[in-house]
């Protein structure tokens, strides 16, 4: 689905084509900031006594939760320091 037309995304793409690729690098890194702070305040708003290592998991969860099976994302969560399924 997309509600942006056909011309105004030729003229992103277009724009975007003429940064440099460290310029599109910051670009991309921004934008998945940006994207981390918005899962923090939605998994905030729905409880607001999660602990940082709680916080953690759930962010690696809302990522790349469909990429690995139930028992992948425990191994993961176990490996990785301060990170707390619940």
């Amino acid at each position: 689905m997309s509600d942006t037309s056909a011309d105004v995304e030729k003229r992103m793409s277009q724009m975007i084509a003429r940064r440099t690729p460290a310029e599109r690098l910051k670009m991309a890194s921004s934008m998945f900031d940006l994207g981390k702070k918005l899962i923090v305040a939605g998994l905030l708003r729905e409880n607001d006594s999660l602990n940082e290592a709680q916080i953690r998991a759930r962010i690696f969860l809302r990522l790349y939760g469909e990429c690995f099976s139930q028992a992948e994302i425990e191994r993961i969560v176990k490996r990785i320091p301060d990170m707390q399924l619940d």
